[in-house]
């Protein structure tokens, strides 16, 4: 089960837009981009709201399941008199598996049976508050997807009523995705973490659940209230803070959370350095995370904030680098390095969760205090979370933090469609009743800019980056359009070559300011088309016209021999693994496509036969060749 749309409808900034996450099979990574400013944070609080786990929905706020609450919800310009409702309405996706699990829990509990022949793929389920001049009103939750049930004494199946509607939402709703949002404040690790609920605030207690996630993944059934709280606040230690003191040096207690926080440091090491050395390629041999724990006197607030003592005392945890003898603080440690711990505990560990469901992550801005290459190198750690059927979205105004692998799961964020670009100072004196936040997938936002040649540049371009000149001077290879780009990334995946500088265009025919930038910068690039005659024409159009070297310009065919067109890598053995793969009988171009992009965003690249591993690495190497010739062109 996994979500595939999300529309949304005045909420905050947000008039009403739809973001479809999927259309045909899955995908793991989701980018949302946009300048500052421009609502990505709105549209992750608004997805977040409709199923928030319990720990991020306290983050930002709400309570145990509301998300962002309700009254910050109103638009801000219409704050006294609106008059509407904010709604969240979630498309998911039901396989085969979930229907049958979906009846069972019907029947059994509720003595409902559902007709499996009008059980529908797709459910609408929609979560909406009304106002009314200004105030809340009410909370509805509603299932918009029509069923047809029956009891087991009746024949005919009918329209559910009410109550059945409600046992129906409430049996799906119990299995789609956890949603986890993470705003950027709570990648401010802490000094220390309480492990008693009475102390710390909203951010200590989310890291107290990250802590149990910790000891979750440990995998010897510890808990901090069995195995530590327990321990501190036993009957006999509900005494003055003197007196608990003299009993703490008599037990054993001390000894025994020790060696729980000893098997987390284990835990957390592994994970951690584990990962960073995968990712930023870093010998992490000596370091270790240590978490060492304290026992202070009991302190509780009144309702006033006033504090008063008491005889239940409290135990805090912290997080240290041990690199030989010497001891750091995390928190002391460097903004980039304390964001990649806090990522890889919210990440690794909540992943791990054995709840049954997914979890769809958001994140705000990530990797915002690392530098570019870091930034470029932490993309690569994304896949790995998505494994168990998990899904991440991420925020991102860095054109570092926008992979071409994920390019078609890529929305743009614009919060004001006559939004000025130029300047600053009429920017803010937009009202707020301009506002209106949509997310525009990459591939529409593209086809409304016909005149881009190359596939990534509206992403700069939205973003206002400017490339340097080091930046375009680098060799590049241009290939025709996105099916060459995918298939030739994915052969570079499958025989662990490394990769090629590939930039796609939109078709052999769209190359012309491509190669006058290339004349005017005397750039290093070379120029791969398809070997069919519309190839033909455009590259012998290209030597007439623009007075480009042959050298520049190369076939398919001449890379690698009898080779047409990019899908002709793949024989009747590798089509047949691609239809069995996609579950479809015929395989057009754009299957084709869809397969490519799919496998290469989730990180499964799949062996599609001798042929195809030949062909591809004859290609390959080609490229390479004459893209090495090229670069000794003066």
């Amino acid at each position: 089960m996994h979500y595939t749309e999300f529309r949304i409808r005045n909420f905050k900034g947000i008039r009403d837009t739809e973001i479809k996450l999927l259309t045909n099979g899955r995908a793991g990574v989701f980018t949302f981009v946009g300048l500052n400013e421009s609502g990505k944070t709105t549209i992750l609080e608004a997805i977040h709201s409709f199923s928030p786990d319990h720990s991020t929905s306290l983050l930002v706020g709400g309570d145990a399941s509301s998300g962002v609450p309700f009254e910050e919800r109103v638009p801000r310009h219409l704050l006294s008199h609106f008059s509407d409702d904010i709604s969240v309405t979630a498309k998911i996706f039901i396989t085969d598996e979930d229907k049958e699990q979906i009846s069972r829990i019907l029947q059994s509990k509720h003595n409902l049976l559902l007709d499996p022949a009008d059980f529908p793929d797709f459910v609408m389920i929609e979560r909406h508050q009304r106002f009314k001049s200004g105030d809340f009103q009410k909370n509805y939750f509603t299932l918009r997807t029509e069923f047809k049930v029956r009891t087991k004494r009746q024949r005919s199946w009918r329209p559910p009523n009410n109550a059945e509607k409600a046992s129906i939402r409430d049996v799906i709703y119990s299995m789609t995705p956890d949603i986890a949002y993470f705003p950027t404040f709570v990648f401010n690790f802490p000094k220390s973490i309480f492990l008693t609920e009475e102390r710390g605030d909203r951010v200590n207690n989310f890291y107290r659940r990250v802590f149990q996630d910790i000891l979750d993944f440990e995998g010897s059934g510890l808990t901090i209230e069995e195995s530590i709280v327990r321990r501190v606040r036993s009957s006999e230690k509900k005494v003055s803070w003197l007196d608990f003191l003299s009993i703490w040096t008599k037990v054993d207690d001390n000894q025994k959370i020790q060696h729980v926080m000893d098997r987390a440091s284990a835990v957390v090491t592994d994970m951690v350095f584990g990962r960073w050395n995968k990712i930023f390629g870093e010998d992490a041999k000596g370091k270790e995370i240590n978490i060492s724990f304290e026992v202070m006197e009991g302190e509780i607030k009144d309702a006033s904030g006033v504090t008063s003592k008491t005889m239940e005392h409290d135990i805090a945890v912290k997080f240290q680098i041990k690199d030989g003898t010497r001891r750091f603080d995390v928190n002391d440690r460097s903004l980039g390095f304390r964001w990649f711990f806090s990522f890889m505990l919210f990440t690794q560990f909540r992943a791990a969760r054995d709840t049954g469901r997914a979890t769809l992550f958001l994140f705000d801005e990530p990797a915002a205090n690392l530098h570019a290459a870091a930034q470029q190198k932490l993309l690569d750690s994304f896949p790995e979370i998505t494994k168990r059927d998990h899904v991440l979205a991420y925020s991102t105004h860095s054109h570092y933090m926008v992979d071409p692998r994920w390019l078609e799961q890529t929305f743009i964020v614009t919060n004001r469609s006559d939004q000025p670009i130029d300047s600053v100072l009429d920017t803010l004196s937009l009202s707020d009743e301009s506002l209106d936040i949509r997310a525009t997938s990459y591939r529409s936002f593209a086809s409304n800019h016909p005149n881009q040649t190359s596939y990534f540049q509206p992403i700069l371009d939205r973003l206002q980056v400017v490339p340097s000149r080091f930046d375009i001077l680098k060799p590049s290879i241009i290939v025709e359009g996105k099916s060459d780009y995918y298939v030739i990334r994915y052969a570079l995946a499958l025989l662990g070559e490394e990769e090629l500088p590939l930039i796609p265009a939109f078709g052999a025919g769209t190359l012309g300011a491509l190669i006058s930038l290339q004349l005017g910068w005397a750039l290093k690039i070379l120029i791969v088309l398809d070997s069919d005659a519309q190839g033909r024409i455009e590259k012998d159009r290209y030597i007439s016209e623009y007075g480009v070297s042959p050298l520049r310009l190369k076939l398919l065919s001449d890379l690698s021999h009898g080779l047409s067109k990019i899908e002709s890598l793949l024989d009747e053995e590798a089509r047949a693994l691609v239809s069995r793969e996609l579950r479809e009988d015929r395989i057009t171009k754009k299957a084709i496509l869809r397969f490519f992009q799919e496998r290469i965003a989730r990180d499964e690249i799949v062996d599609l036969g001798e042929n195809f591993r030949k062909k591809s690495a004859e290609l390959i190497t080609g490229m390479r060749d004459s893209l090495e010739k090229v670069k000794s062109l003066d």
